[in-house]
């Protein structure tokens, strides 16, 4: 019933805003395309020689469950809910601008990958990039809600309160596929690093 309820939530915000979670993919996508393209222009080629993935030694003789798990509880906790959502909850351009921020390392990080680690990662940008797209969104709906509730509902009966109460209902409603996005994108990433080890 509650997994029915969030994703009836869910639905429902991706049809209202869907505007907004378009112009964050494009934002986040192109950030990553342009810095790949300037980089490329302005920047000397990278040169590879025994490249192996940037991942502790304990981390690749241990389990692969455990990574799997530190790479998901990692990108939740901090990657998408401290650095992009949190940010926009006090001042919502924060969550536009650090996902913008995000795309531009991302950006540099496939710019100096050899191209099977770029082609390996691809799965993982797209899926992980989705979440962090939908993180910004939450932090945005929630920073603009007790700024301008009126813009947020379509209703200029909404006291703040209760604009900031509801902006954060659907908040975690928008976590829920964020969730289960990040999951997808931890599989996807340990078998990468597995396969690249």
């Amino acid at each position: 019933m509650l997994v029915n309820s969030k994703l009836f939530l869910n639905l429902k915000s991706f049809r209202v805003r869907w505007k907004v979670y378009a112009a964050f993919n494009v934002l986040f996508f192109s950030c990553i395309f342009i810095t790949l393209i300037l980089s490329s222009l302005f920047l000397e080629s990278p040169l590879y020689s025994g490249w192996r993935p940037n991942v502790p030694e304990s981390l690749l003789n241990g389990s692969w469950l455990l990574m799997l798990l530190g790479i998901f509880i990692f990108n939740l906790a901090f990657s998408s809910l401290v650095f992009v959502t949190l940010p926009g909850f006090l001042f919502f351009p924060l969550s536009a601008g650090l996902l913008m921020y995000r795309g531009f390392l991302w950006g540099l990080l496939l710019y100096v990958s050899p191209l099977n680690v770029f082609v390996v990662a691809l799965p993982t940008v797209l899926l992980e990039g989705e979440a962090y797209v939908f993180a910004a969104v939450a932090g945005t709906v929630v920073g603009v809600s007790w700024l301008k509730p009126a813009w947020v509902f379509r209703h200029s009966g909404f006291r703040r309160s209760e604009a900031l109460k509801k902006a954060l209902k659907e908040s975690l409603a928008i976590y829920f596929p964020l969730v289960l996005l990040l999951f997808s994108a931890a599989i996807v990433e340990t078998a990468a690093i597995l396969f690249l080890a």
